[in-house]
C-alpha cells in the first residue's frame, strides 16, 4: 500500500516528469530487471517463539527509454516483495520513475529515485537522502524511492548537486512474526513528527565533490527530517510498545578516498544537530589489495575499519577480507567480523555470489550473532539478535531485452 506522502510526492514529480517528456521523443527502448527467490534458515526458533524458516519473492523490472540525441532519458523500476511469515515484509515500492535531461556542464534529474553516497564499507554515516529498507536486508544498505527534485552541476572546480526532496518515506520494522525484530512491537501507523508538516515536509540537500588525481573528497549537508527515527513508548508508557518519531535534523557529512597503488584509506565523518545534543560520528578504515595473489588471477582484499559514535560509550571495529576470483561468472566473497572490545560482542558474517550462465545469479548470506560475556554493559548492539544465526540463499534470474 502507497502512503499519503508518497501519493503527493508521487503527483508533483509526476506534472514535472509530463513538462519535460512533452519536450523530447524517446526513442530507444530497452528492459532489465529481475526475479528473486530467497529462503532464510534460522538455527534457532526466534526470541519470540517465531519460525525457524521463512521465503520471500521479489518482482523488480526496469524500463529504460532514450532519446535519439542521448540527452533525454526516462526510467521506471517498481518493486514488489512478498514475505510467506512476516506481513510487514511485504513491499511495493517505485525504486526509479525519473527523467533525466542533459545539457552542457548540468543534468537535471525529477522523479523517483535513489542516490547513494558514502565510500566506507560497515557503516555509511553520510548516507541521507534514501529511507531504509530495515526489513529487506540485515545490513541496512537497501533503501526506498525518494521522490525529488536533483540538479547537478559539473565544472572544473567539482561537482555540485542540489537536492529538493518532496515528501518523506518511513522506515520499515519487522512485523511480530518477523525475524531480526526489537523485543517490542512498533506501531508505525502512529509515527509522529516534529514538523508541522509532518510526513508532507520538503527537505533540502546539497552535496559537492571533486577527485584530485589519487584523492575523492565531497562535503554535504541535509536539512529536513531525520531518516533514522526514536523509538518512543506509547501513551501508556509501555516498555512493550514503541512509536516512531521523526525529528527534524541538521548534518554535515564529509567523505574521503585516498588510493596510493593496492591501499585505500576511506573516511566518512558527520555532525548532527536536532536529536537532541549535536553529535559527531565517523566511520574510517583501509582496504588493501593484493592483485593477483600467489601469480593467479585471485585478487584478495583486506578490511579494516573503526567506528565511533559520540551517543554509544563503545563503538565495533570491523575486520574482513574481499576475494574477487576474476572469472567468467564474476565470484566473490566477502567475510569478517565486527568486534566490540567493550562488551564482548562479536557479528561474524560470510556473502558469497556467483553468477550462472547469462541469466541468473546465486548468493548466500551467514550471520553469526554472539552477545558477548560482559553483564555489565547496558549498550549491546546484538544483544536482542543472539537467537537470530541465520543462514540466507537466494536465486536471482535477469530479465532481459
Amino acid at each position: 500500500m502507497i502512503s499519503n506522502p508518497y501519493k503527493k510526492g508521487l503527483q508533483v514529480v509526476l506534472v514535472f516528469l509530463f513538462v519535460f517528456t512533452n519536450t523530447s521523443v524517446l526513442a530507444k527502448a530497452e528492459r532489465y530487471g529481475e526475479v528473486s527467490l530467497e529462503n532464510r534458515f534460522f538455527v534457532e526458533q526466534g526470541l519470540f517463539g517465531q519460525g525457524k524458516n521463512h521465503s520471500s519473492f521479489t518482482l523488480s523490472p526496469e524500463f529504460y527509454f532514450e532519446s535519439e540525441d542521448q540527452k533525454t532519458s526516462f526510467t521506471f523500476k517498481p518493486k514488489i516483495r512478498r514475505d510467506s511469515t512476516d506481513d510487514e515484509r511485504n513491499l511495493f515500492d517505485i525504486q526509479d520513475l525519473s527523467l533525466v535531461r542533459v545539457k552542457d556542464s548540468y543534468e537535471t534529474r525529477i522523479g523517483i529515485r535513489r542516490d547513494f553516497w558514502g565510500v566506507t564499507e560497515t557503516v555509511h554515516r553520510v548516507d541521507i537522502i534514501n529511507q531504509t529498507d530495515q526489513v529487506e536486508s540485515f545490513d541496512g544498505e537497501d533503501k526506498l524511492g525518494q521522490p525529488m527534485i536533483n540538479l547537478s552541476v559539473e565544472r572544473e572546480w567539482g561537482i555540485l548537486d542540489l537536492y529538493a526532496l518532496v515528501g518523506f518515506r518511513e522506515r520499515t520494522f519487522a512485523g511480530e512474526k518477523g525475524r531480526l525484530r526489537l523485543p517490542f512491537s512498533i506501531d508505525t501507523d502512529s509515527a509522529f513528527y516534529e514538523s508541522s508538516s509532518e510526513n508532507l515536509r520538503t527537505d533540502f540537500a546539497i552535496r559537492w565533490s571533486q577527485s584530485y588525481r589519487n584523492v575523492e573528497l565531497a562535503f554535504s549537508h541535509f536539512s529536513g527530517t531525520s531518516r533514522e527515527p526514536e523509538l518512543k513508548t506509547g501513551l501508556n508508557d509501555n516498555l512493550n510498545f514503541r512509536v516512531p518519531y521523526y525529528a527534524i535534523i541538521d548534518q554535515t557529512g564529509l567523505e574521503v578516498l585516498y588510493i596510493v597503488g593496492e591501499l585505500a584509506f576511506k573516511l566518512e565523518a558527520i555532525s548532527r544537530s536536532g536529536q537532541g545534543g549535536r553529535f559527531s560520528a565517523a566511520t574510517t578504515g583501509f582496504e588493501y589489495t593484493k592483485v593477483g595473489i600467489l601469480d593467479s588471477r585471485l585478487d584478495l582484499g583486506w578490511i579494516i575499519e573503526l567506528n565511533h559514535d559520540d551517543r554509544y560509550e563503545n563503538s565495533p571495529l570491523a575486520l574482513g577480507t574481499r576475494l574477487t576470483l576474476n572469472d567468467l561468472y564474476d565470484s566473490q566473497i566477502l567475510s569478517g567480523v565486527i568486534w566490540n572490545e567493550e562488551t564482548g560482542e562479536t557479528n561474524v558474517f560470510v556473502e558469497a555470489s556467483r553468477r550462472v550462465r547469462n541469466c541468473c545469479r546465486l548468493s548466500f548470506e551467514s550471520v553469526y550473532f554472539n552477545e558477548g560475556s560482559n553483564s555489565n554493559t547496558a549498550q549491546k548492539m546484538f544483544e536482542y539478535f543472539k537467537q537470530d544465526d541465520f543462514a540466507r540463499f537466494e536465486f536471482i534470474y535477469f530479465l532481459g531485452n
